[in-house]
Order: structure tokens, then C-alpha cells, then sequence
């Protein structure tokens, strides 16, 4: 499976939500379906149908034709590309303090991501005393890399600050202060992400799809991602880089997940019964609107680094109308607010 990589420098920070209180709590990471709405909004500001980019991702019955799957946008430090740790990993050869060392890993660097596709195994791989770990465990333990990978990916690759901002109170002019948290990466630090393109000749209106991906980056580079973009954040410079060849998923086979996934409806329950590990997550958040700031509806996905077992070789998931509904069950708005979750998953070579 060939996956076009896309690497993104953020000039002044980015804001993106996590679970949490407030505005303070942000997330290092930028998922797919949250990248994907971007991406379709950015679309819409440069006079693009947003009919004909979200139908091509809809699916009529059983068929899920989408023209591109795309994966949630990860941390990369240099040259090295850092991937979500697999949860399935057997950890047999690992002292209980190790174990647990290892769950409080959220990313693993690209060559260790390799040996784990190919092995399944963290033989030859973790740390063996507390300098090895001090020097390979970076992020406060999230982030795991080589000992090769040591002199040269700096620590740490992203910092977390809060910024203080003032609102007024429009009767008395009072003053409140409140902070708001932001993600800043070191120097030639940033996300990536991949896609795969599955048909990039198909038609999004007049022109290709790929060639409508290509001009609603280019907008969302200047516009800027997640949130307060209004104070500059969330603006970026990108580069393609190279392509990389990942093992296609295979039915039957354990699969790795690099986007967050929502099961469509004949799919549950037995792709979460045959999966050897999942996490769920619950999302909702907000969106905007011509009418203003609105709250998308809640639901659950499958998050990313879960490990599935495909029961068919099509692509798994949908892309869901998340738009508010009203007591009566009535829509709120006079559009949809499509959420995309369709699985990008890579075979785990290793897995039985």
C-alpha cells in the first residue's frame, strides 16, 4: 500500500482540544477525522460543493468506495516518523516495572515500528537499565525511540504553554482572565500524516479529487487548524515527502489502526469481538457555521494504535452526520456536519 506522506511545520502553535476542563488541556496529535472536516471546510471557503467532496465517502447498502483514506496526523522530529504504539503487544520478556513503562508509551520512531510490524516483539528492542530508558524514553515516557535515534532527535519535540487571554464583561467592562493551552514543536518538529490514494481521478465537481485536496491544504495552511486561529495559531507550511510502501490488511489478519475508526452499523459487532485490542473514545466538540458556533453531536470511536481483524478486505468505516438535533429530534441546522471515520489500517506481519 503506498501512503503519500505530508509533513507540517506550525508557525506559531497549535490549539486542539483533549479531554479535560477548560481550555487548557490540548492533544499533541491532529486525528483524521477532525484533519478530513478541516480539509472539507477549507473546500467550502474557496467556492468548492461540499455535495460532491462528502457523497464520495458515503456509502449507499454494503459499498464503501471512498477516493482516498487518510490517517490522523502524527509527530515526526527530523527525519524520523513516529507511529501510535500497537496495543495488542505481548510483552512476555518484560519485568512488571517495564510493562508498565511500556503502556505509558503513546508513540513509537519509525524503525521501531518496523521491527514491532514484522516481529511482533519487543526482543532486542526495549531498554535494558535506567540510562538506556532515560535516554529512549522521551516526553515524560510517551515517546520511544533508538538508541541510534538518541543524539539526534531533540527533547523534548513539542512543549505545552498557556497562554493568557482577557474577556470583558459587556455590562460593566469587568475583566475576566483565563489561559488557553497551546502545542509548540521544537525546531524541524511537527505532524505528518499519510494518504492513500485509492482513485485520485475521480471527479470532485469539475476538477480531480486529488487536485481538490491539493488546493484545500494549500487554504487550510493559511487559515490554520484547530483553535483561537483567530491570535495566529494553527497555521502552518507543508512539504510532500517521499512515499512509503506499508503492508496492506489482509482479512482475517490483525491490523493496526492509524486513523480514528466509526463502525458502520453491519460491522458491529463482530469487528470489535475478533479484535485482539481496541480503545474507544468518546468526541464531540464544536464546529462553526454561517450561523455561528454550534456543538456536534457525541459518539464513539475506535482510536488509533487499536488492532483489529478485518473480516473483508473493503474498507471499513463511514463517514456520519454529527449535526444537532433539537428535543424533538429535528435538525438544528440546515446542513450536515459530516464526520469522517473510515479505517486506515496496516497489516501486522507479526500477529497470528
Amino acid at each position: 500500500m503506498q501512503v503519500q506522506i505530508y509533513q507540517l511545520k506550525f508557525n506559531n502553535g497549535f490549539h486542539l482540544g483533549a479531554h479535560g476542563i477548560g481550555t487548557e488541556s490540548v492533544r499533541p496529535t491532529i486525528p483524521a477525522d477532525t484533519l478530513f472536516s478541516a480539509l472539507l471546510s477549507a473546500w467550502i471557503r474557496i467556492g468548492g460543493d461540499p455535495n460532491a467532496w462528502a457523497s464520495a465517502f458515503l456509502h449507499p447498502g454494503d459499498i464503501t468506495d471512498p477516493p482516498f483514506l487518510l490517517t490522523s496526523a502524527f509527530p515526526y522530529a527530523g527525519g524520523t516518523l513516529f507511529f501510535p504504539r500497537p496495543l495488542s503487544m505481548s510483552l512476555p520478556d518484560l519485568s512488571p516495572d517495564d510493562k508498565k513503562d511500556w503502556k505509558k508509551v503513546k508513540f513509537i520512531s519509525e524503525p521501531i515500528f518496523w521491527k514491532l510490524v514484522h516481529n511482533n516483539s519487543l526482543r532486542g528492542i526495549w531498554p535494558e537499565d535506567r540510562d538506556g530508558k532515560r535516554e529512549r524514553l522521551l516526553q515524560n515516557g510517551s515517546m520511544f525511540i533508538t538508541q541510534n535515534e538518541a543524539n539526534s532527535v531533540p527533547s523534548p519535540i513539542w512543549r505545552e504553554e498557556k497562554v493568557p487571554r482577557v474577556t470583558l464583561d459587556r455590562t460593566n467592562l469587568s475583566s475576566n482572565l483565563y489561559t488557553v493551552g497551546r502545542v509548540v514543536f521544537a525546531p524541524d518538529c511537527g505532524l505528518w500524516f499519510g494518504i492513500n490514494w485509492r482513485d485520485t481521478g475521480r471527479n470532485c465537481g469539475k476538477i480531480t479529487f486529488s487536485e481538490a485536496f491539493e488546493h484545500s491544504l494549500a487554504e487550510l495552511s493559511v487559515s490554520g487548524l484547530g483553535g483561537d486561529r483567530n491570535m495566529g495559531q494553527g497555521a502552518f507550511t507543508y512539504e510532500m515527502w517521499d512515499e512509503i510502501s506499508l503492508p496492506e490488511p489482509a482479512s482475517g489478519h490483525p491490523s493496526l489502526l492509524l486513523s480514528r475508526y466509526h463502525p458502520r452499523d453491519d460491522e458491529l459487532p463482530s469487528v470489535l469481538r475478533s479484535a485482539p485490542a481496541y480503545k474507544l473514545e468518546a468526541h464531540s466538540g464544536w464546529g462553526e457555521s454561517d450561523r455561528g458556533q454550534f456543538r456536534r453531536r457525541r459518539t464513539r470511536f475506535v482510536t488509533e494504535g487499536s488492532v483489529l481483524s478485518p473480516s473483508t478486505d473493503a474498507p471499513l468505516g463511514e463517514t456520519i452526520d454529527l449535526a444537532p438535533l433539537a428535543s424533538t429530534g429535528q435538525p438544528l441546522l440546515d446542513h450536515p456536519v459530516w464526520r469522517y471515520g473510515q479505517a486506515f489500517l496496516v497489516g501486522l506481519r507479526g500477529e497470528k
